[in-house]
């Protein structure tokens, strides 16, 4: 649709205001501290934590159910699911709990001495957990068996046979090693110094893989672990999570509202302004969906990789439309674009090129009342001026220009 007449009234560029976070906060129906989400799928998904406690969606966290336990099972360390059905839960007594029909009923699947930490599969078939060493199946968890003495802090597979897992030393540091086995043996990579403890561990290909830990310390690796390149280590705040969707775009998040993200594969990191004691868990599904879950029911979503966030009407008190100056601006190549609704309607954002071609939705979905902003990335784009419009059906349209500079 060409909207060059209407869009040429907005040729003036203002500056514009501070960039709210860019997460969905949703709300648990108890506050507990949470351990661990997954999601078997854009609408169903499962949070668990401490004091026996499971939380369940149906339509993407929109709301959340509280689910009943075996009294025994005591805290939630870890969840997987298959699929919306079948799933698994690590406790610290009843050491693996299984479900096959969506969390109404849970049978204590697989015990050990030892409480299990965390779970993870890497297909229908083939998955580990941690406990007094490292568990393995290759039936859909139907059978367990050990295949390492060995605890783990962390670990992660790619394929079936490819693993990376941290260790602790028991000297105040730890081992990263790697397994081209399924688990059966591992090879030590590196070993910590200066009591550096590391908590978390992702990789996306056999070759690029990520490690972050104390006082925000993050490290990067591009031929399977043998090397690592120091990307972060600045804070006074530990990472205990990351967690990337690609070789560019990663997230990791830890104590006291510590929160970074990178969009070049960790060359460079910047905060995000998201609130919780302690995060202990990031999830997407694809590049664009995921959650971040933080200590006493902090969960946060978002649909674009943390390109939008919204505001309760209770906190911003919202009484009128307007969509406001992208931030910053000029730009390059990556600007914020906000707005603000007073009801829960039906929303349009869309960015057009000055003969108004129509190149970019940024938004197109229902939306509660509230403060949104979005993230537009410009960097397919050439030097110029660009417009965006903010429409709600037969309520409210207004454009705004921007301009960006390469």
């Amino acid at each position: 649709m060409k909207i060059l007449t209407t869009v040429m009234l907005y040729l003036m560029l203002f500056s514009a205001p501070y960039a709210k976070s860019q997460w969905v906060n949703q709300v648990l129906p108890i506050s507990f501290p949470v351990a661990s989400c997954y999601f078997p799928s854009a609408n169903t998904g499962y949070i668990v934590g401490y004091g026996n406690l499971i939380s369940k969606t149906s339509n993407g966290g929109t709301n959340w159910i509280d689910m009943s336990l075996p009294t025994t099972a005591e805290n939630m360390n870890s969840v997987w699911f298959l699929n919306e059905n079948t799933g698994f839960l690590c406790s610290t007594r009843d050491t693996l709990l299984y479900t096959t029909n969506g969390g109404i009923n849970w049978t204590n699947h697989f015990y050990t001495v030892y409480q299990s930490d965390r779970i993870f599969f890497i297909n229908g078939q083939t998955g580990w957990f941690t406990s007094n060493g490292l568990y393995k199946t290759t039936n859909a968890g139907i059978n367990w068996f050990q295949i390492s003495n060995q605890r783990a802090q962390s670990f992660i597979f790619i394929n079936e046979s490819t693993g990376w897992k941290i260790n602790y030393t028991g000297s105040g540091n730890n081992e990263l090693l790697k397994t081209t086995d399924g688990g059966v043996s591992w090879n030590v990579m590196f070993t910590t110094g200066n009591f550096r403890n590391l908590y978390s561990i992702d990789f996306i290909n056999e070759n690029t893989g990520w490690v972050c830990g104390y006082r925000g310390y993050i490290a990067k690796t591009e031929n399977g672990g043998v090397n690592w390149t120091v990307q972060r280590d600045v804070e006074t705040d530990a990472l205990y999570i990351i967690d990337f969707v690609n070789p560019n775009t990663g997230w990791a998040a830890g104590d006291n509202s510590l929160v970074v993200r990178t969009t070049n594969g960790g060359s460079d990191w910047t905060n995000s302004s998201l609130s919780a004691s302690r995060f202990q868990d990031i999830k997407f599904i694809n590049e664009n969906t995921g959650w971040m879950i933080g200590s006493f029911g902090k969960v946060y979503k978002t649909t674009n990789n943390g390109g939008l966030t919204s505001v309760s009407p209770d906190e911003t008190q919202v009484k009128n439309y307007s969509l406001l100056q992208n931030y910053p601006n000029p730009f390059n190549p990556v600007t914020n674009l906000e707005f603000v609704i007073p009801d829960q309607e039906f929303v349009s954002l869309k960015v057009y090129d000055i003969l108004g071609n129509e190149i970019s939705v940024l938004v197109n979905e229902m939306k509660r009342a509230g403060s949104y902003t979005t993230e537009w990335n410009a960097s397919e784009y050439p030097s110029g001026i660009y417009f965006y419009i903010l429409s709600v059906k037969g309520k409210f349209v207004e454009t705004k220009s921007m301009m960006l500079l390469k």
